[in-house]
């Protein structure tokens, strides 16, 4: 049967319908949006250097990379324009400044994130983590977006793994409303509100995934998309620069064993990869580190776009089910 559920985190309503899906397995064959493209085209290509900007970081050594960190070629802030703020006629207007970079994850063409080794998460949350704490060293800098997008159903342009990274001089409004709502819950009930989202999902049961000492791995229980799953950091950890090597290890094997898993049940599919660290140059900063997998395996239609309600057809229960 067909039924409405909340999800505390988004604070937004979920209709699941089970009927409208087909069985999992056919679900993932239809998505065959991951493609190869010519290899000759490809910039990120190992020898392909040059066809870069200059590089910001680098993990390997000079001949032989594991990580790049590039600025993006077509970005769509720029950290050489000047910070305005001004008024056209009743218009509000800020410049374009800001920073856009990319995260090259591997040297290798075909290998997707869902391919990983543990070692390769640790290079890639290792460079995340360095670059951000060189990026808020310009203290014009207040909101760090990122985000990845694999395949053509979640918005990439590129096949080769990558992630991208947008600073912003300012927080975006919804991050705002979402901090805002983390700091009313503590002061409303006196407990982090990911810890009782957490212990939430520890006693329903069903979705629990992975976990070990420092993060938690679940399908929740109000999911917005088939088989998406949360991770969020077990310790009051606000956001990716405040992991020590220990934390970045965990991380990196619940990472693995979800890739793993998703690609197992699911074959080559879009996804979407948020890591949430909310306001990082606030020295009460009320988020909890959590990334979301988002497969993108159905579309957005009219409903959504209308109530802002979206349609599940799987179950997080049996996604968790399947991806155990």
């Amino acid at each position: 049967m067909s039924e409405f559920r909340y999800n505390k985190l988004t604070r937004k309503w979920v209709l699941f319908s089970p009927n409208r899906a087909k069985r999992p397995v056919e679900v993932c064959q239809q998505d065959k949006s991951v493609q190869t493209e010519n290899l000759e085209s490809c910039p990120f290509e190992t020898g392909r250097e040059h066809m870069t900007p200059d590089e910001l970081l680098r993990i390997g050594d000079k001949d032989h990379w594991r990580v790049r960190v590039v600025p993006n070629l077509y970005h769509a802030l720029s950290i050489d324009d000047e910070l305005i703020s001004h008024k056209y006629q009743s218009f509000e207007v800020k410049s374009g400044f800001g920073a856009h970079e990319v995260i090259i994850e591997t040297p290798d063409h075909t290998k997707q994130m869902y391919h990983f080794t543990l070692d390769e998460f640790v290079d890639y949350f290792t460079a995340i983590k360095l670059r951000i704490e060189n990026l808020k060293k310009d203290t014009r800098l207040q909101y760090f977006s990122l985000f990845k997008n694999c395949g053509n159903n979640a918005g990439a342009t590129l096949d080769h793994s990558h992630t991208q990274l947008i600073a912003m001089p300012f927080i975006p409004n919804k991050i705002k409303e979402d901090l805002e709502f983390y700091r009313k819950h503590k002061e409303e009930t006196q407990r982090d509100f990911f810890d009782d989202l957490i212990y939430d999902e520890q006693r329903f049961k069903k979705g629990l995934l992975f976990e070990n000492n420092s993060f938690i791995a679940f399908c929740p229980y109000a999911s917005t998309f088939p088989f998406e799953v949360l991770v969020v950091a077990q310790e009051p950890i606000c956001s990716i620069i405040e992991c020590e090597s220990v934390q970045i290890y965990a991380l990196s094997e619940i990472m693995e064993f979800l890739f793993k898993n998703l690609h197992k049940a699911l074959g080559e599919f879009s996804f979407n990869l948020l890591i949430k660290n909310g306001d990082m140059n606030h020295p009460d900063n009320p988020n909890r580190l959590h990334l979301q997998i988002l497969p993108r395996l159905t579309g957005v239609a009219g409903f959504e776009l209308e109530s802002d309600i979206f349609i599940n057809t799987i179950l997080p229960e049996l996604a968790a089910k399947v991806l155990k």
